[in-house]
């Protein structure tokens, strides 16, 4: 398991997406028996709308960057998924700064993977929440690899 592509990118054996990196993201924990990872997003002003609040196509970028890493720890080498459907309900507005994220893979049904994420701010409080359907490819089966 810890030699797919995303314990790899974690180990800097090869580099993370360039997506995480625009939006900061780093690891904080992964909990293998209930499936939940926790990742942490330094959202910099980079990341705003007109108003000085971080643009929701960039906190739906961040759950997605949260609940597709809670699926690809769990992959083999040679698997991705992809996300086909999200839907993300945004609670309240988001500054720039730290925000906290929290995703759990809760069924797999053979090549199709749900998930369910939230983002905090600092103080804990919930800015927006999502849930997604991801499918499984096999990169070795299609010759991608």
């Amino acid at each position: 398991m810890k030699e797919n592509l995303f314990w790899q990118a974690v180990a800097g054996l090869i580099p993370i997406p360039n997506a995480a990196r625009l939006l900061g993201w780093h690891l904080l924990r992964h909990e293998h028996r209930t499936r939940e990872i926790t990742v942490e997003f330094d959202a910099s002003s980079s990341l705003t709308n007109p108003m000085g609040k971080i643009q929701g196509g960039m906190l739906t970028a961040m759950l997605d960057d949260c609940m597709g890493p809670a699926i690809y720890a769990l992959l083999d080498q040679h698997e991705v998924a992809v996300t086909l459907k999200m839907s993300t309900i945004f609670l309240r507005p988001a500054l720039p700064g730290q925000i906290t994220g929290v995703a759990k893979l809760y069924r797999r049904c053979g090549k199709y993977c749900y998930t369910k994420g939230e983002l905090k701010d600092a103080r804990g409080k919930t800015l927006a929440t999502a849930t997604a359907c991801y499918k499984v490819i096999d990169l070795a089966r299609h010759g991608a690899i």
